[in-house]
């Protein structure tokens, strides 16, 4: 019986144990930041307004860069945060994306290498129906300059062209 509970006792400390050592790379230092050539995981997350209006929000994390990855989630997070209420969560715009219809669908794709960013990534906004394709989101303080995913202002910056990109394709929407 003593026996049994010693055994039960000592499987926490070697599965622990093994994990501790399972790790075969070292965690990236807190201010490392991805390249283009990382491999990356795409994150995406689809919205729908009252109006039927569609969203697609999409990141990226890198599996060697956990540390970064944090803050690419609570960049993330934030967005889904600033869309709502006007815009819910609904799995089913997934489907219906590549359907033509009388309704905008914009794209937001944070951590975008393609938004040319100086310093690391940066965001681009794009909506059908705009006559746009998908455009690097500028600073609001400097707008000759592109708005990077560092920047403490970055998410408004983001909010703000999701903002003029769907208005405007809303404006060139076919009539009802």
């Amino acid at each position: 019986m003593l026996r049994s509970i010693s055994l039960l006792m000592l499987l926490p400390l070697v599965f622990a144990a093994s994990g501790a050592f399972a790790q075969t790379k070292k965690p990236s230092s807190p201010g490392k930041i991805p390249t283009a050539k990382d491999s990356a995981i795409s994150v995406i997350v689809y919205m729908r307004d009252a109006n039927k209006n569609e969203v697609l929000l999409g990141t990226r994390i890198w599996p060697d860069y956990p540390d970064y990855d944090a803050l690419v989630l609570q960049r993330f997070f934030a967005a889904m945060k600033a869309l709502e209420p006007a815009y819910k969560q609904d799995d089913e715009v997934a489907y219906t994306w590549s359907t033509k219809g009388k309704v905008t669908k914009c794209s937001i794709y944070l951590e975008s290498a393609e938004a040319g960013a100086k310093n690391g990534t940066g965001a681009v906004v794009g909506c059908e129906a705009n006559g746009v394709s998908s455009v690097a989101v500028s600073s609001e303080a400097d707008p000759k300059r592109v708005s990077s995913s560092a920047d403490p202002k970055h998410l408004n910056d983001v909010m703000e062209m999701f903002k003029r990109q769907s208005e405007r394709a809303r404006n060139n929407l076919p009539k009802k």
